[in-house]
């Protein structure tokens, strides 16, 4: 079966079709699916792709000379960078992902550029909204306010909840969007956590997220809260003596209390809202639970 559709592909790339000469070249350079590697014929293949305009192959190409490619493709970060943009004004949305992080950053020979870091990263989402660097990089943006009209910090929450759940997502981002979380309840309560509005569970989760995915801030940052929210009772603030343990709440393990009078009062009065919503991970579920 693999070996009929390199044939079509094959056919179809003799017949100057763009995708099909990029997958040829693509097989031959790495000697992927029924290909044998061979680098040089692969590249004629990509460049004849890439003579058509055609992003994927573009794209492509930009990376292998900012690697080099063994004996075959020496480096060049001047052609790199013109692939890169070329690539990227012709709509394909790794290009532009890629490009934010070069303007993001001042790398790969592109000066830091905070406003075109931006705009790329909005044309990525745009074109791609399963990407997580550019959905990282605009909750960043959003929650920063730097450099960009109207910044919306239910955006900044929106786009790093979207990085936070990809499969492949940083400890630094959970921490992140927990931090976004913290801000916005700011915004509307302003800074009051009272119970029904309390922020606390959803940053326990996430900054466990956080910490399990090795991210260090964020393990140290847990054990400084979680040794905050034992001095005190939840509900009456009472105080704990040294020695005492307060009653710890059990499902999100992010309040504790003095008495299971007042864990039952704050159960009552909010509580129960915040520590069902803390393990929601989509933002808009979230917001929106009751």
């Amino acid at each position: 079966m693999v070996a009929e559709e390199t044939a079509q592909k094959m056919k179809l790339a003799e017949r100057g079709v763009s995708w099909a000469q990029m997958c040829v070249g693509k097989g031959m350079i790495f000697g992927e699916e029924a290909y044998k590697k061979r680098e040089k014929t692969g590249l004629k293949w990509l460049n004849k792709a890439a003579a058509q305009d055609y992003p994927c192959a573009l794209y492509m190409l930009c990376r292998l000379y900012r690697d080099g490619l063994a004996s075959t493709l020496v480096k060049s970060q001047g052609k790199s960078k013109e692939l890169l943009l070329q690539s990227a004004n012709l709509g394909h949305a790794l290009a532009n992902a890629d490009l934010a992080d070069c303007y993001f950053h001042g790398t790969e020979g592109f000066q830091q550029d905070r406003v075109e870091a931006y705009f790329r990263a909005s044309v990525a989402f745009a074109l791609d909204d399963t990407n997580g660097w550019s959905a990282k990089l605009l909750g960043y943006f959003h929650h920063s306010e730097c450099n960009i009209p109207e910044p919306s910090i239910y955006l900044a929450c929106y786009y790093t909840n979207i990085a936070a759940n990809k499969e492949k997502a940083r400890g630094e981002v959970c921490y992140h969007y927990g931090q976004t979380l913290v801000t916005l309840t700011s915004h509307l309560h302003d800074s009051t956590f009272l119970p029904g509005s309390d922020v606390t569970p959803a940053v326990f989760f996430w900054l466990r997220k956080s910490r399990d995915l090795g991210d260090k801030d964020a393990k140290e940052e847990l054990k400084k809260l979680e040794v905050q929210s034992q001095s005190k009772c939840d509900y009456c603030f009472k105080e704990a003596l040294p020695g005492v343990k307060f009653k710890q709440c059990s499902k999100c393990k992010a309040h504790w209390y003095c008495s299971k009078e007042c864990q039952v009062e704050a159960w009552r009065v909010g509580h129960k809202k915040d520590c069902k919503r803390a393990r929601i991970v989509k933002f808009e579920d979230y917001l929106n639970a009751e």
